[in-house]
């Protein structure tokens, strides 16, 4: 069975040993580009598994590759962010699958190939769904603007929307899309947070 993110980044983490670890965590900490770790969660990390899950619950999986790589290089374990980088490339690597045979015109027209869904991000994917169930907007705010993805000014134009599908439009096609990628990766996690029953149903789809 192949290994995961996790696992890979798990076996890095255990590689480091004790002390290469507190540097690690030291780092992190330290780290000014958002999503921030806050002090009080590297305190609660014991063990390779918990910062593991630390970093995948904060960045993503995705995400939380790229920035090992940047802490290890930081604190000099060059030979570990590259076995890292290679091992989390082979795991993230899409199979090539062969295309379907025509399928015979209809009323309905051609869908989407599933390829096209596959390398969705999250936000894009269920775009139309947290618009219309995600409620509690002011906290993913608080969380956004606390990671620097939204200024103050985004935050009390999107607050004075009056309900909370125009502010999660505005939220969309305002600071979310400036900021690219990482910015949905900041908001999935601050919907991991606030609305982490809508978050977990969807991920599961």
């Amino acid at each position: 069975m192949a290994k995961s993110i996790k696992d890979h980044l798990q076996d890095t983490f255990d590689d480091l040993g004790e002390g290469d670890q507190r540097k690690f965590k030291s780092k992190l900490c330290d780290r000014r580009t958002g999503p921030r770790v806050r002090r009080a969660q590297i305190e609660k990390v014991t063990d390779s598994i918990d910062l593991t899950n630390l970093m995948v619950n904060t960045f993503t999986e995705t995400g939380a590759v790229p920035v090992t790589i940047e802490i290890l290089q930081a604190i000099g374990c060059n030979e570990q962010a590259s076995e890292l980088k290679e091992n989390a490339g082979k795991s993230l690597r899409v199979p090539t699958v062969p295309s379907p045979a025509p399928a015979p015109a209809s009323a309905s027209g051609p869908g989407p190939g599933p390829s096209a869904l596959s390398t969705e991000h999250f936000i894009d994917k269920n775009r139309v769904e947290l618009i219309n169930r995600v409620h509690n907007v002011d906290s993913i705010l608080d969380q956004l603007l606390q990671m620097k993805f939204i200024t103050n000014e985004d935050y009390e134009s999107i607050h004075n929307e009056k309900t909370s599908q125009k502010k999660m439009r505005e939220l969309f096609m305002g600071p979310i899309k400036s900021a690219g990628t990482r910015g949905k990766d900041a908001l999935h996690q601050a919907l991991r947070q606030s609305e982490p029953h809508l978050t977990e149903e969807l991920e599961r789809q």
